[in-house]
């Protein structure tokens, strides 16, 4: 890690305090004033029911990371900071296998053909066999990278929290080129994955940018401004691009803190753009991208021209993961672990779980049996990682290491 690159992240840790999670909007004060919202009960149309449970080890643990798992046919591909691998079952969550490898797992798995990839905190990417879990290829980055890989026939994309985008090839792990943006003094915690859009690979950077990058030279293409910094102080004028951005039919839509929702062709050329500050992209369906702000609300726009379409409130401050749609929903998870499910036409709430483990029960002398319960404490049961779509239901996982299959019924 380079030494301007450690001034960087303790400032950010610092006063930013891991903004993706403990900040949430520009104004730090009113957030810690405000408080997250509480939650009131309604009508519950949607049923949420949990299909199986099963512990994956610490999960990110204290790490503000998010772990998604990957899916590849009937099986589900999951890691936990640790250094733990393994292959589930997607019907019953049964382990087929798993791995323990000596560096800790700083991001989600990839799955790509035979292959699953993996980075590790002490900055190397690794390529892995998807039959057995063995290491295949190991290959030394610019510094540590929290995004999951994106890959096509030839090539693996990384982006690393340095400001780097690098391309390796697939077969033996051989650096092809990398690509270097500038970093402001002061970023949020947190990088979003690249995205392939025709020859292009496309990523975002903490200096508010949108680059795109020629996937066989590694020379920019273009580059949008989404994010403008503002005031006199570094933390006023902090922007970052931390969530993937989404390729819907040669369009690419992307989120910036501080900045703006865009819709940018392959051309690069801008087709709309509005307002917004949000730490994650978006997610689509019914012709609408959903967007969790940075204040907790989830807002709806209109794929076709960005018009406001619904936002709902009522999770403000909630510390919410990214969106994801299913069926006709759009459902998201929280701090505490609850899993919300609103309408995608209006955004209704229509559903709600909480995915916490049941208190544990202890046989105390002379107690009343209302005592022999005990709470789980000092595990975060939040959900960071975004939630997944899959034939069987929707597949959550906690920060504490908890993986789930999750069925929605009305």
């Amino acid at each position: 890690m380079k030494p301007q690159l450690i001034i960087a992240t303790l400032a950010s840790v610092f006063l930013l305090a891991c903004s993706s999670q403990e900040t949430k909007s520009g104004t730090l004060a009113e957030d810690v004033e405000s408080g997250p919202a509480e939650l009131v009960s309604f009508d519950e149309s949607v049923d949420i029911d949990v299909v199986w449970r099963r512990s994956l080890g610490k999960g990110s643990g204290a790490k503000n990371i998010r772990l998604r798992p990957a899916l590849s046919g009937d099986n589900v591909y999951a890691a936990d900071y640790n250094g733990q691998l393994w292959a589930l079952e997607l019907s019953s969550g049964d382990k087929i296998w798993s791995q323990k490898f000596d560096q800790r797992i700083t991001s989600g798995v990839v799955v790509a053909e035979n292959d699953l990839y993996i980075a590790t905190e002490d900055g190397l990417l690794h390529s892995i066999a998807k039959s057995n879990g063995e290491l295949q290829w190991s290959q030394p980055l610019s510094s540590e990278s929290i995004a999951p890989v994106v890959v096509d026939n030839t090539q693996v994309y990384i982006r690393t929290i340095d400001g780097h985008l690098t391309a390796f090839d697939r077969r033996n792990g051989k650096q092809n080129w990398t690509y270097e943006a500038a970093l402001p003094v002061l970023t949020v915690h947190g990088t979003g994955s690249p995205v392939l859009l025709q020859n292009l690979v496309v990523t975002g950077f903490a200096n508010g940018k949108l680059v795109a990058v020629d996937r066989e030279l590694g020379i920019p293409r273009w580059n949008k401004r989404l994010a403008i910094p503002q005031g006199r102080s570094e933390l006023e004028r902090l922007v970052d691009l931390d969530g993937t951005p989404l390729v819907e039919n040669g369009v690419v839509y992307a989120t910036a803190y501080h900045g703006k929702l865009s819709a940018i062709g392959f051309d690069g050329k801008t087709q709309w753009e509005t307002e917004l500050s949000s730490y994650f992209g978006p997610a689509l369906g019914l012709g609408n991208l959903y967007v969790t702000r940075d204040d907790d609300h989830v807002q709806a726009y209109d794929q076709v021209n960005g018009a406001s379409v619904w936002s709902q409130s009522a999770l403000q401050g909630r510390f919410l993961n990214q969106p994801v749609e299913y069926e006709n929903y759009v459902v998201v998870a929280d701090f505490e672990g609850y899993v919300h499910v609103l309408a995608q036409v209006d955004g209704e709430m229509l559903g709600r779980l909480s995915v916490r483990p049941k208190p544990l029960h202890m046989t105390l002398p002379n107690q009343p049996e209302m005592y022999n319960w005990r709470p789980l404490r000092g595990k975060d049961f939040g959900i960071r990682s975004v939630m997944q779509s899959t034939p069987n239901g929707l597949l959550a996982y906690t920060n504490a290491g908890e993986l789930l299959l999750l069925q929605l019924a009305n």
